[in-house]
C-alpha cells in the first residue's frame, strides 16, 4: 500500500514539531490539521497554487541568520510546476536553511484528479542543475530517515516523496490569510 499524504504529513511534523513549516493549499492543510491539529509555527497558504516555495523563499532568506532551524515548506508536485522557475531562484540564492518537501501524488487532486506532469519532470536533477545542495527522490519506507538526514543538511534540500492519492474526509478550513499571516508572524516574534 503506498504512503498516503496525511501520514507523510504526521512524519513531518514529528521530524520538525518546532521548525517554522510552510504548507500549500486546502488539502493538505486539511490533512495536517487532521493529523496534528492546528499549530502556531504552521504558516497556512490557502489559494496560493504555485506560490508556496516563493512563500518558503522569502521567509528562508529573511530568517536564515535569526533562527538555527530549517524552514519547512511543504508542497504538491502540480503546485511546483506551475511555480517552477522558483527553483532557480532558490539555487540563485542558496538560503542554507531552506528544506522543500514535495508530495508527489501525479494529479491535481485538489481539482479532480486529472494528472499532472510531474512523473516527466526529475524534479531532483532540476534543483541540482539550479544550485540546490541536495536533492532527492525518496522511498516512502526511507521517509522519516531521510527527514533526520535533511535536518542537518546543509541546504537547499529538495525531498521528494511518493504519495497516494487518498483524500481522506476532513474538516473546511475557512480562515482569513490575513489572520494566519498575523498568527504565524507573532509566532516568529516570539521565537
Amino acid at each position: 500500500m503506498a504512503l498516503q499524504r496525511i501520514d507523510a504529513l504526521g512524519a513531518i511534523d514529528v521530524a520538525f514539531p518546532s521548525s517554522p513549516v510552510v504548507l500549500t493549499l486546502g488539502g493538505t492543510i486539511r490533512e495536517m490539521l487532521a493529523a496534528v491539529g492546528r499549530k502556531p509555527n504552521h504558516l497556512y497558504s490557502l489559494d496560493a497554487m504555485g506560490q508556496t516555495l516563493g512563500i518558503g523563499l522569502g521567509l528562508a532568506v529573511g530568517l536564515e541568520d535569526q533562527r538555527s532551524d530549517k524552514l519547512v515548506i511543504v508542497e504538491g508536485d502540480g503546485s511546483l510546476l506551475m511555480g517552477f522557475s522558483t527553483l532557480a531562484t532558490v539555487g540563485h540564492l542558496k538560503p542554507k536553511n531552506l528544506l522543500l518537501i514535495v508530495l508527489d501524488n501525479g494529479v491535481y487532486l485538489a481539482t479532480g484528479g486529472q494528472p499532472t506532469a510531474a512523473r516527466d519532470v526529475d524534479y531532483a536533477a532540476v534543483a541540482l542543475a539550479c544550485g540546490w545542495a541536495y536533492a532527492s527522490d525518496v522511498e516512502p519506507a526511507a521517509l522519516e530517515s531521510a527527514l533526520a538526514d535533511a535536518r542537518d543538511r546543509e541546504g537547499p534540500v529538495l525531498l521528494r516523496v511518493a504519495v497516494g492519492t487518498e483524500q481522506p474526509k476532513t474538516d473546511y478550513f475557512l480562515e482569513d490569510p490575513v489572520v494566519l499571516a498575523h498568527d504565524f508572524t507573532e509566532w516568529l516574534a516570539r521565537g
